[in-house]
């Protein structure tokens, strides 16, 4: 692959900076408040619960969620890379991660009563067409995201929006507490579809207004990697780009440890319901506790990792996972989960944020799509078989071994990044 190195954008990204960062920082906010109203850790779950008692079902939505991500990922990559300015191509596949909540609410509606099945499947085929669509825009996104904020502000950025985003979404998950109580099902359900899409379209229309700066590097590709497929990465390339980097496995492996240690946390709303003593508005309120806590995470991670580097926040969210885990053995009634959801909080704000910023401060500027394709898609066996195996020992054994699993690879994953994964060569650039 040749290298053309475009006009240089640094003037540009300085001037749009402070409305980059309020732009496309409104859009994570208000994507997040969507996601908080229907939180995959607790109304998702709750809604599947309706239609089906089994275990398995409900651990196939982290499940589902994360092969829609993850999967397409390494699809996208090459062909970002060849792009001067993505964002045209993120507006329009974006849309398809928004459409289907109003989907959702519709069918909910039409099938709930007489055709449970039907909506089941319906759930299903919907969340991955939105994860789908989420994860064919996220290396353009965040190489577009790392280009627009300049790296010393790109752990603030990530954890005051997102921060922002959860900080809506406690009001957000409030009124979802509300619906499920007062609300009859399925229109209590098809509300919180209804109340996502809003969120989202707002989000849609904050993105659109952002200012993307050019690429300084972009790959062009030479006459005969012109005759391949361009929406592709050839195997060999990729184990070459593995091998040709020292750190990349480390943190490939320390990233697997993350993903199996969110075994436990798919099951944390079903097990308080059916042997922790709540009810679905107990569970519902449980989602604003995980919403304070994963907004104070946001904040508090940005600001560690910007100074203490974005390992760390790994290392520390790793370790709260381990704790909740740990605890939600012998967790019954309402503080008991609390502090379950607390720590269970803390760590999904850690995992989220070093996601984003970790990995874009690993490899050559012109390579950053790829690496951040290739470092999800990595995760992405660990983060969906690990609860689809929670669900099965689950259905089998109980809660207990899951927690126990779960909390272990936690323990292994802190160790990993304290002691183990080196430091990334290009921080804050």
């Amino acid at each position: 692959m040749a290298l053309a190195t475009g006009p240089a954008a640094g003037g540009e990204r300085t001037a749009n900076m402070w409305w980059n960062f309020s732009t496309f920082g409104g859009d994570i906010a208000f994507f997040s408040l969507g996601l908080a109203i229907s939180s995959v850790y607790t109304v998702l779950p709750l809604f599947v619960l309706h239609l089906t008692p089994d275990n398995l079902a409900v651990a196939a939505i982290p499940a589902i969620r994360s092969l829609g991500l993850f999967g397409p990922q390494l699809l996208a990559a090459p062909w970002v890379e060849r792009l001067r300015h993505a964002k045209p191509f993120i507006m329009v596949a974006t849309i398809f991660e928004r459409v289907p909540y109003l989907v959702l609410a519709l069918g909910a509606l039409l099938l709930a009563a007489d055709h449970p099945g039907w909506l089941l499947a319906l759930f299903y085929a919907m969340l991955f067409i939105a994860l789908f669509a989420g994860g064919i825009t996220y290396p353009a996104w965040l190489d577009m995201i790392a280009r627009a904020i300049p790296g010393r502000w790109l752990g603030r950025f990530m954890g005051l929006w997102t921060g922002m985003g959860n900080f809506l979404g406690i009001g957000g998950a409030a009124i979802a507490t509300a619906i499920l109580a007062r609300a009859s099902w399925p229109g209590s359900f098809a509300l919180c579809f209804t109340l996502t899409g809003a969120a989202m379209a707002v989000s849609f229309v904050l993105l659109a207004l952002g200012r993307e700066p050019e690429r300084l590097a972009v790959r062009m590709p030479t006459a005969k990697a012109r005759e391949r497929a361009t929406a592709r990465l050839g195997a060999r390339e990729l184990v070459a780009l593995v091998r040709g980097d020292a750190a990349l496995p480390r943190l490939l492996a320390g990233n697997a440890l993350v993903g199996i240690s969110t075994m436990a946390a798919a099951l944390f709303a079903v097990a308080a319901k059916r042997q922790g003593g709540l009810s679905d508005a107990d569970v519902g309120a449980q989602t604003t506790l995980l919403f304070a806590a994963t907004t104070a995470g946001y904040f508090i991670w940005g600001a560690v990792g910007d100074r203490f580097g974005h390992r760390a926040i790994y290392a520390w969210g790793s370790l709260c996972a381990a704790a909740s885990a740990l605890l939600a053995l012998g967790a019954h009634g309402f503080g008991a989960y609390a502090a379950v959801f607390l720590l269970l909080g803390l760590n999904v704000a850690a995992v989220n944020l070093a996601g984003f910023t970790l990995i874009t401060e690993y490899g050559p500027l012109e390579r950053r799509p790829t690496y951040i394709a290739l470092a999800s898609v990595a995760y992405a066996p660990f983060v969906i078989g690990a609860p689809i195996l929670g669900g099965f020992l689950a259905d089998r054994f109980g809660y207990a071994p899951v927690f126990v699993l779960s909390a272990l690879a936690a323990v292994a994953a802190t160790w990993a990044f304290l002691l183990w994964v080196p430091a990334p060569p290009h921080a804050a650039r």
